[in-house]
C-alpha cells in the first residue's frame, strides 16, 4: 500500500515538471497565460513633454516586421546627459527643416496710389517750381553778391540767392496765397497725363513686349519698347501742353503784377480767343524734342549696358536713373526754351522788351539763350552764380547795372 502510494507521489512530481518546462518554453515563445501574451503584444507610447510651448510630442515606433530581425540591445545607442534644451532644439531644427520656405515677394504699389503720392510730392513742393519757372524766365529780382574763394585763383563771382531765399521773397511780396499760384494747372496737367496718357495704345493696341521663354535681350526688344514709349510721351505732351501753358502764363504774372490769366477754363478759353488753337501748344517742339531724346538715351545706354553688364535688377533700376539724369542734365536747354515760348506773345510784362526778347521760333529763342549765358538758368538751385558771359557784357557796358 505504501508502495502504491510512493509511485503515485513520484508520478506526481514528473507531472508537475513537465508541466514547468513547458510553461517556460511557452514564456520563452511568447505564449503563456492570458495577461502575458496581452502584455507582450501592448505597444509602447513615448512621450516627450517640452516645456516652453506646452504641447506633447508622440513618438510610436514602428512594429518590426517578422523577416527583419531585432537589433540587439548593446547596438540601441542611449542618450547621456539628455537635457530638455536639447530636445527643444532637436524638435525645432526638424519642424524648420520640414516647413516649406517661404519667398517673400514685394509687389508692384497700386497706380492709384502712386498717382495720389504724385500729387501730393507736386502740391507740397509747388513753391520751389513756382521759383525755377521764374528763374527761367529770366526774372531775378534779388540783387547779386560778389563772393570770391581763396583757395581758387581767379576773379570774383557773383552769387543769385538761392531758391529758399527766392521763395521767401515771393510769400512776402504775394503771401502764401500767391505762393500756389497755378497749382491747379499743374494738378490738371497730371491728371490728364495719368488718365489719357495710355489712350492711343489702347487704340492702337500696342502692348508690351512679350519675351520668349529663355530669350536673351535682343534689339527688337529695344525698338519694340522704345515705339511704344515713345507713342506714350508723344500722346501725354500733346495734352498735358495746354494745363503748361497756362501754368507757365499764370506763374508769369507775378513779375508785372497782372490779373490776365484767372481760373483754368478762363484761361484756356482766352488763349483760344487771343492766339486761336496755336496757343494752346506754344512751346510744345522744344518740350517734346527734350523729353524724347531723354527717353531715347536713357533707352539705348540701358540697354548696352544690360548685354555688355553683368547686373541684377536692382543695379538696371539704379543704372537707368542715372542716365536718365545725366541725359536730362544735356537736354535743359531746351526745358528753359519751352518755358520762354510759352509765353511769348502774352500780354505780360514778364515776356516783354526789355524783360525778354520777342521770339518768332523757338530755334532763334535757343540761340540767344546760348548767346546770353542763360541757358542753364534753374538747372541749380542752390548754388547760383552769373554766367561769366553777362560779367563781361557788363564790364564792356552792353549791360546795365540793373540787370542783375
Amino acid at each position: 500500500m505504501e508502495h502504491m502510494e510512493h509511485m503515485e507521489h513520484m508520478e506526481q512530481m514528473e507531472y508537475d515538471l513537465l508541466d514547468d518546462e513547458a510553461a517556460e518554453f511557452l514564456w520563452s515563445r511568447g505564449g503563456g497565460d492570458a495577461d502575458n501574451s496581452a502584455l507582450m503584444r501592448r505597444t509602447t507610447n513615448v512621450v516627450v513633454q517640452r516645456q516652453s510651448q506646452r504641447t506633447e510630442l508622440v513618438v510610436e515606433p514602428s512594429v518590426a516586421e517578422p523577416s527583419r530581425p531585432m537589433r540587439p540591445p548593446s547596438q540601441v545607442a542611449q542618450p547621456t546627459g539628455h537635457s530638455p534644451g536639447s530636445s527643444q532644439l532637436a524638435a525645432s531644427s526638424t519642424s524648420t527643416s520640414a516647413a516649406p520656405s517661404k519667398v517673400i515677394e514685394h509687389e508692384r504699389p497700386n497706380e492709384m496710389v502712386r498717382f495720389c503720392l504724385r500729387l501730393g510730392y507736386n502740391a507740397l513742393f509747388y513753391p520751389y517750381e513756382f521759383a525755377k519757372v521764374l528763374i527761367q524766365l529770366g526774372h531775378e529780382p534779388l540783387q547779386a553778391l560778389p563772393f570770391h574763394l581763396p583757395l581758387l585763383r581767379g576773379r570774383p563771382r557773383l552769387f543769385l540767392p538761392g531758391v529758399h531765399r527766392y521763395v521767401q521773397h515771393i510769400q512776402q511780396v504775394d503771401g502764401y496765397v500767391g505762393m500756389y499760384r497755378g497749382l491747379t494747372a499743374r494738378l490738371a496737367a497730371n491728371t490728364v497725363d495719368f488718365l489719357l496718357g495710355d489712350v492711343l495704345l489702347a487704340i492702337l493696341r500696342f502692348g508690351p513686349y512679350k519675351a520668349e521663354a529663355g530669350e536673351e535681350v535682343s534689339l527688337k526688344e529695344l525698338l519694340w519698347n522704345l515705339t511704344r514709349d515713345s507713342i506714350r510721351l508723344a500722346t501725354a505732351v500733346a495734352l498735358s501742353q495746354p494745363f503748361y501753358v497756362v501754368m507757365v502764363r499764370q506763374i508769369a504774372q507775378f513779375v508785372g503784377r497782372e490779373r490776365v490769366y484767372e481760373g483754368v477754363l478762363d484761361s484756356l478759353m482766352l488763349l483760344v480767343k487771343m492766339e486761336g488753337f496755336a496757343g494752346l501748344y506754344a512751346g510744345i517742339v522744344p518740350r517734346l524734342l527734350g523729353e524724347w531724346v531723354v527717353l531715347a538715351a536713357t533707352s539705348c545706354v540701358s540697354h548696352l549696358c544690360r548685354r555688355l553688364l553683368p547686373m541684377s535688377r536692382p543695379q538696371q533700376l539704379y543704372n537707368a536713373v542715372i542716365i536718365q539724369l545725366l541725359a536730362s542734365m544735356l537736354m535743359y536747354p531746351l526745358e528753359v526754351t519751352s518755358a520762354c515760348m510759352a509765353v511769348t506773345g502774352a500780354p505780360l510784362s514778364a515776356c516783354e522788351p526789355p524783360s525778354m526778347p520777342l521770339y518768332h521760333h523757338w530755334a532763334d529763342c535757343l540761340t540767344d539763350l546760348y548767346a546770353r549765358g542763360g541757358h542753364q538758368r534753374g538747372a541749380i538751385l542752390f548754388w547760383r552764380t552769373v554766367p561769366r558771359i553777362q560779367l563781361l557784357r557788363r564790364q564792356d557796358g552792353q549791360l546795365p547795372k540793373t540787370a542783375f
